[in-house]
């Protein structure tokens, strides 16, 4: 089963739109592939240096997480690259990632998946909290950031639209 419009709904009505769009989410791309790049470096740089002790199974989850990261944002970068390049794969992909029903579909999917990874969160916190209290310290820290990082983007939106 594909999944279309997978975070990468659009309202554009045009390919100039799209086009425009899609010059935008590259620019996200090459952050993405430097942050997986960064992460990757970083833990490989301080366990050679000997900078910080980590055991082997926790430098292999850095760098394996980094350079997903970093392949996916390069991945991803080549295939707007190569819509860019083609008109008729531009039209085409705008037509698939246009659907409003899509987009409803998205927006449902993701409201559903954070109420589930809050709910997930606050469980973990709370149990394990028994046996390692900094856990609900930080399960406290991550719900203020969500509810701050909410409240803000909910009124720029409201001003917004």
């Amino acid at each position: 089963m594909k999944i279309k419009g997978f975070l990468c709904t659009t309202t554009a009505a045009t390919n100039e739109e799209y086009r425009e769009v899609l010059k935008k989410r590259n620019i996200w791309m090459i952050i993405l592939a430097l942050a997986g790049g960064l992460i990757a470096g970083s833990a490989f740089y301080a366990n050679k240096l000997q900078i910080a002790a980590l055991p082997e199974y926790i430098m292999g989850v850095y760098c394996g997480f980094g350079t997903g990261i970093f392949l996916a944002g390069i991945l991803l970068l080549i295939k707007n690259m190569i819509l860019l390049g083609n008109e008729d794969k531009l039209r085409q992909s705008r037509l698939e990632n246009a659907d409003e029903r899509l987009d409803e579909i998205n927006k449902r999917a993701a409201r559903v998946t954070l109420i589930i990874l809050l709910f997930a969160v606050v469980t973990f916190c709370m149990v394990l909290g028994i046996y390692e209290p900094i856990l609900i310290k930080a399960m406290v820290f991550f719900i203020n950031v969500f509810a701050f990082s909410y409240i803000i983007t909910f009124a720029y939106y409201k001003k917004k639209m």
